[in-house]
């Protein structure tokens, strides 16, 4: 069973087995009992969540010849020792372990060797680490977030979860009046039409939500539909690489917009149908391909999606190596997209990431490339201000160095 562990817990840090998968599979494997199902679990899930500082404490952040194994190996004997997850003793441990292994760490690290202690000032003398130990985040992302948003935000972006407590009224249903007079839970949002939700239990379980009277949309996306609407836009083509809900507030608040709505899958233009249906949207229509330009094109790019919304262990480990990827992919489809802008429209581009490299420095190296286009506004938001989420868009307008070229 150990040797099982820790191959699975090492498959699932390089990326080659998902959390999920492992989970899946554990709970149809007959080979364990359910006691010790829940042992594999458990310190399958220890080991993710405190890979790196053991790490550390191992190596005490200097060069070292341990493999990952090596310290997983440790990193589990230190742990059972410490909760005392399964009966297993010092020489069954290192009869789990191949001979070379048993020999290594018999003379290295003897029976009273541990559990192993982390350093007393390990979270201040080294804060990367600490984060990345503390929330089991590779190291050279955390690094990257502290460069991108600052240690004390990263500290905010991982403690904090975004909660759907914000949205409109669905006035084709109901009145603010009615609304408000019949939904406790329910109070006045910023503007006319908005609403913030007090309940406890999930919004998605409320009457309200279940009876069709609301449409959650945090303050971030409406803060977004109404820039888009400041630009007074008659057509509008939006193309979506990665899904938001967005384009529902867009249509509801704004029926005068003419929304064409574009994303090459079925399931996609499924969802869309369902909605003009659901909500009698009168202002978007589903196309198969983009055959002319628009005053506006919105697109929601891919991203690596480091929003701080872990809802997947295995999250983190499974991010491509380089994440620049991402940006790269992105690029690709924003370069395709400019040109079904109009001479004089906009072209705006949202992504669900705090990267800068996806972000702010994305928009730059487009408008230097570009330079028929100029960075009109830009913005990030994060998901620990109340009722925002992670996103960042840049407003771009075509046409405005036309004068000067």
């Amino acid at each position: 069973m150990i040797k099982h562990i820790l191959d699975t817990t090492e498959q699932i840090i390089e990326g080659s087995l998902a959390y999920q998968q492992f989970s899946k599979d554990l709970k149809q494997d007959n080979n364990y009992s359910q006691a010790e199902k829940h042992q594999i679990r458990t310190l399958v899930n220890a080991l993710l969540n405190r890979y790196f500082r053991y790490f550390y404490s191992l190596t005490e952040g200097e060069e070292t010849t341990l493999s990952r194994h090596d310290v997983l190996a440790l990193s589990l004997f230190s742990f059972n020792r410490e909760k005392k997850v399964m009966d297993l003793t010092y020489e069954d441990f290192l009869a789990s372990l191949p001979s070379e292994t048993q020999v290594k760490f018999e003379e290295a690290y003897p029976d009273t060797f541990f559990p192993i202690k982390i350093p007393k000032h390990f979270h201040s003398e080294n804060p990367a680490l600490s984060l990345a130990a503390r929330f089991s985040v590779p190291l050279p992302l955390v690094e990257q977030l502290i460069s991108d948003i600052g240690h004390k935000n990263l500290l905010k972006f991982f403690t904090n979860r975004y909660r759907e407590t914000y949205g409109l009224i669905n006035h084709q249903v109901i009145t603010d009046d009615e609304f408000f007079a019949k939904m406790p839970l329910f109070v006045r949002g910023l503007n006319a039409g908005e609403f913030e939700y007090k309940g406890k239990d999930y919004i998605k379980k409320s009457p309200a939500y279940n009876n069709n009277e609301i449409v959650i949309a945090s303050q971030t996306l409406l803060d977004v539909v109404n820039l888009i609407e400041s630009t007074k836009p008659k057509s509008l083509l939006f193309v979506q690489y990665e899904d938001t809900s967005l384009m529902l507030v867009l249509a509801l608040k704004y029926p005068e917009i003419n929304i064409h709505f574009y994303k090459e899958d079925t399931r996609s233009r499924f969802i869309v149908r369902h909605l003009v249906k659901k909500f009698a949207l009168q202002n978007v229509s589903y196309i198969d391909k983009i055959t002319q330009t628009y005053d506006f094109v919105l697109t929601t790019l891919e991203s690596s999606n480091i929003n701080g919304d872990v809802r997947h262990r295995d999250f983190y480990f499974r991010l491509p190596e380089n994440l620049q990827f991402y940006a790269a992919r992105s690029r690709e489809e924003l370069e395709e997209l400019k040109e079904y802008v109009d001479e004089d429209g906009h072209l705006m581009f949202i992504t669900t990431t705090v990267l800068r490299f996806e972000t702010h420095l994305q928009a730059v190296a487009f408008v230097r490339d570009f330079p028929e286009f100029e960075l009109k506004q830009e913005k990030q938001y994060f998901h620990f201000v109340t009722n925002n989420e992670t996103l960042y868009y840049a407003l771009l307008k075509k046409g405005a160095h036309g004068e000067e070229a």
